[in-house]
């Protein structure tokens, strides 16, 4: 096993996940720009950009389509992983501090703070 360093955030990294299959690996960081690298040499493959505050969360669906990401900016945002585009936003009161998909990724929970 070799550690790599991830470079291309300008900010501290809040999160990080590998997908279902464990050949990506989801970075979420207070640069408001979500990434994804290559897990086997840290190569990074693709940015989402749209957020206007610090990703706090991030999760991968099982089958590595879709990612959801939770923000300060006070929503959820639900990207195509192969594109970058982002396909919803669901707003919320406050700041979103956390996002999940449930077992087979049909649905997901938010947890958000009130303002």
């Amino acid at each position: 096993m070799k550690p790599y360093l991830l470079q291309g955030h300008e900010r501290p990294i809040t999160s990080i996940q590998f997908n279902y299959d464990g050949d990506l690996l989801f970075t979420a960081s207070k640069d408001h720009v979500p990434s994804v690298w290559r897990a086997d040499d840290g190569d990074r493959l693709g940015t989402f950009n749209g957020h206007k505050g610090t990703i706090w969360d991030l999760d991968c669906d099982r089958m590595s389509r879709y990612l959801l990401t939770a923000s300060a900016d006070a929503t959820v945002r639900l990207w195509k992983v192969e594109t970058g585009e982002c396909v919803a936003t669901f707003p919320h009161i406050g700041p979103v501090r956390g996002v999940a998909w449930a077992t087979g990724s049909r649905q997901f929970a938010t947890i958000s703070d009130p303002f």
